[in-house]
């Protein structure tokens, strides 16, 4: 389509230009990624039990007002416990995806854990430099994603048919964020990032507060698309989405206006959208739906 067309070509170079093998403790694989914009990162490989190839999960992690720990955050004994209690009810959602019999890659984004840059002041520096080199931060993320994704889908323990995105909050952007930009997403969860762009611009919202909201912002299509309309780009296949009735950050009604547009830009049958009942976290049952209808989609 047009709109990917342009989304990815305002996107840094993306790729994966080596892999380094770090650490391996038993199914699971600590890495650092080189990639193709000049910086590297860790990741972690969760495999699950038995042979392959599997189905498999590109996780993207929360914002979460954390940024010392990034892929940490989504695996147990990794020091996420506090974070997980706050947000995710005490689940480590890598975790239980390798035990729901997924394989799972989770990576740190450009500001977190090995890629740290600072906290809230300092993103904005770095939103900074990278418009001096003609990029954005949201799009170095969007890029290093769909290189996380395509490294994910060439490993032999996976099936690179069965290959779906999932997230919470910021890790929920990202999630409908590389299906849309990447068609062999077999599938999508996203859970709390559900907005339209004039909601997102009322007094005091998400978009006015500078710092975190450049992950989210590309300015090459602020005047062709709204937030919707570059999810809508998902939406021929399998997704999930959910956001909470007393978000803050995404206010009820305004989540609704995102989820109903969506719906109308692409009268697609697959989407199963929901405000359940609570603010801006992830709570246990949703992560069990949001498993269970990946399960129900990516497993043969």
């Amino acid at each position: 389509m047009e709109l990917r067309s342009i989304w990815r070509a305002s996107l840094p170079p993306s790729g994966i230009i080596r892999a380094e093998l770090l650490e391996t403790s038993g199914r699971h694989r600590r890495l650092r990624f080189h990639y193709a914009t000049g910086d590297s990162g860790e990741a972690a490989l969760l495999l699950p039990e038995g042979n392959g190839p599997h189905p498999a999960v590109l996780l993207l992690h929360d914002h979460g007002g954390l940024f010392d720990i990034g892929w940490r955050k989504m695996v147990a004994g990794e020091l996420g416990e506090k974070h997980a209690e706050k947000h995710y009810d005490g689940c480590f959602l890598a975790d239980d995806l390798a035990k729901s019999g997924f394989a799972v890659l989770v990576c740190d984004a450009l500001g977190w854990g090995s890629r740290y840059a600072g906290g809230y002041v300092e993103q904005q520096a770095l939103a900074s430099q990278a418009m001096q080199a003609g990029w954005s931060l949201a799009g170095i993320v969007a890029a290093d994603d769909l290189a996380a994704f395509d490294w994910l889908s060439r490993q032999p323990e996976t099936d690179d048919t069965r290959v779906a995105a999932l997230g919470f909050s910021f890790g929920g952007f990202r999630a409908w964020q590389v299906a849309a930009l990447e068609q062999r997403v077999s599938a999508c969860a996203s859970l709390s990032w559900a907005g339209t762009r004039a909601g997102l611009l009322q007094p005091n919202a998400t978009l006015l507060k500078g710092q975190s909201a450049f992950y989210t912002l590309h300015p090459s299509l602020a005047p062709l698309a709204d937030f919707p309309d570059m999810a809508a780009l998902a939406a021929d296949r399998p997704m999930f989405l959910r956001t909470g009735s007393a978000d803050i950050h995404f206010p009820q009604t305004d989540a609704q206006k995102f989820f109903d547009k969506l719906r109308d830009a692409t009268h697609s049958a697959e989407i199963d959208a929901g405000i359940f009942p609570g603010h801006h976290h992830c709570p246990r049952s949703i992560q069990v739906e949001a498993i269970d209808f990946l399960k129900r989609h990516q497993t043969a």
